[in-house]
Order: C-alpha cells, then structure tokens, then sequence
C-alpha cells in the first residue's frame, strides 16, 4: 500500500498508555488515516476489538484498506465521534476498555486542495469534515450576521483583530466575493498587516473550521459520555491541538478527578466524594525533539491520559 497520507502523532505514547488489557475493545473516536488504529491493533490478542469512527468519508475508506488485514477485530463506523455511546449500543457493547480521540485536523486535509480547509490553494469555502452534512463555509459567511461571524473568529480563532477582518468578510460577501478560499484569504489581507498575514489567517481559518464542524460541541459530548461507557480500569485518552481544547479536556479531568469538594476550613473529609477518574500523568505528554524534528506538526499537540476508577 502506498505512503499514508497522514504521520500520527505520539503513537507509542498512545498504545503504552492507553491500552491496559490486551484482549480487551477499544474505542478511537478519530480513526483518520488508520495510523494510531494499526499501532493498536498490532499489540491487540485476536480476542481484542478495536471500534473506529470517523466523520470524513475519505479517510474511513483509506482505513478500511489499511486495516484490511485486521478485518476479524475491527469495526469501522462512518459518523462524528460525539455519537460513539449510540454505536456502542448498536453493537450491544456497554463499556469499553479504552477510549481515543485524536482532536482536530490531519495533515492531508490540510494539504488536500479542494475542501476548503487552507489558504495556500483555491478551492470552494466547505471546511466541512463530512460534505454530505451540515452548513458550508460559504453558506455560513454569506448567510450570518456580523456578530455571528465575529464570536466565531474572535472565540474559536482567538484573533484580536477580529472586528476589522469580520467587516471585511460581511463587505465582501455582500459583493458575491466570498465563494472561495481566495475570498476569504483576500478579505482577510485587506486588513491585515503584511507581517501578521499568516498567522491570521491560520486563526481565522480555524476559528471558522472549528465553528463550522461543531468541534468544541463534540469534544465535550464525547468526554461527558465517557464516564458511564469505560470500564473501571480503563482509560480515556485525548491528542488536541489547540489550547481551547486542550483546556476542555485538562478542565474535564480535573474535574472527574476530585477526591474532595469540602471547604479549607473542615480539618476532616466528610463530603465523600468519590471520583470518577484518575490522572495518568499531572502534566500532558508532549513529542519528543526527535519526533518534532520529522513531523513538525506534532510540536503543538498534546496528550492527557486518565483511568476510570
């Protein structure tokens, strides 16, 4: 089979850490490219399961001729990991023994030139993981007021220039210029200084992705469902890429994870709270200079493991 178009990221962290119990099911909610799941898989006893989701077509059928030789333990499910609970019961599964997320996008989508998501080649404003459904790029700037537009650059993208740059989406949209990538990357430079330009951009194009896919949305269903779908001793793990998820999944855990919510005063524990998680490891793991050096992508990501006790 030819290169995969798409390097995983942290795979030995993933397996070491996240699989307990080789016989045991495993659930990735981001299957991608198949790089993770095939690492899984091949530490996985032929009595192990591995369940894999994904929302974009492309790259489901890229992984199910890449794990093709795995085929007796592995399920493949076309749908947006926020509804994994729903294709557990499908399949008569209560709990898992691991769960998976790798957040955000790969690098071929990045690179693939025909759906939206970069700046660098012109294409139609989609940005859509899954184009058979929900709202286009080009159908939300063209159809969204100025405040719609602004939250979503200024809360997903964390762009301070946000007022100018969504004025100059909203003038151009009503000229019939905001069909493209290179609209959307014109109405940006407009108002952008030439030093700032790429940076912004990223911003702004992943603010709208963000938005535009729901991802934030579904990172905290999935995690608000993980609870009662992994078994005790399992484990939950998460890749994100971009601080505000990362801060979702950190918050999640945190939170899970209190042994005890009784105020500073009271010398002796008497509220009995009882955890639902325990942290792996206190700080998330990051790649490693060797790592980074080969697949430079990888310097943003991080990776939080906690145990289902």
């Amino acid at each position: 089979m030819q290169q995969p178009p798409h390097i995983p990221i942290m795979v030995d962290a993933v397996v070491n850490h996240l699989l307990t119990d080789k016989n045991g099911i495993y659930l990735d909610g981001t299957t991608g490219f198949g790089g993770h799941a095939s690492a899984i898989m091949e530490k996985l006893n032929p009595t192990g399961t591995y369940i894999g989701l994904d929302a974009d077509p492309y790259a489901l059928e890229y992984a199910k001729k890449r794990l093709s030789v795995h085929a007796a333990f592995c399920a493949l499910h076309h749908v947006n990991y926020r509804y994994f609970p729903e294709v557990l019961a499908s399949m008569e599964i209560p709990q898992v023994t691991g769960l998976f997320f790798d957040i955000g996008i790969s690098s071929y989508q990045i690179d693939s030139g025909d759906r939206g998501f970069s700046f660098q080649s012109d294409s139609p404003l989609d940005m859509r993981f899954d184009t058979s459904s929900g709202e286009s790029t080009r159908h939300f700037l063209n159809s969204s007021e100025f405040k719609e537009i602004g939250m979503v650059i200024r809360n997903y993208g964390e762009e301070r220039n946000w007022k100018r740059i969504t004025r100059a989406i909203v003038n151009a949209a009503s000229k019939g210029e905001m069909e493209t990538t290179f609209h959307l990357k014109a109405a940006v430079e407009s108002v952008t200084h030439q030093n700032f330009e790429t940076k912004t951009l990223a911003r702004v194009f992943q603010g709208i992705r963000i938005h535009v896919n729901g991802e934030l949305d579904s990172l905290e269903m999935a995690l608000e469902s993980s609870i009662d779908c992994l078994k005790p001793g399992g484990r939950i793990g998460v890749i994100s890429f971009h601080s505000l998820e990362d801060r979702i999944v950190k918050r999640f855990f945190k939170k899970q994870a209190i042994t005890c919510t009784c105020s500073r005063e009271i010398p002796v524990c008497v509220c009995d709270t009882k955890p639902n998680l325990k942290l792996v490891s206190r700080k998330a793991i990051v790649a490693d200079a060797e790592e980074v050096a080969i697949n430079p992508r990888s310097r943003s990501a991080k990776f939080r493991v906690a145990e289902r006790v």
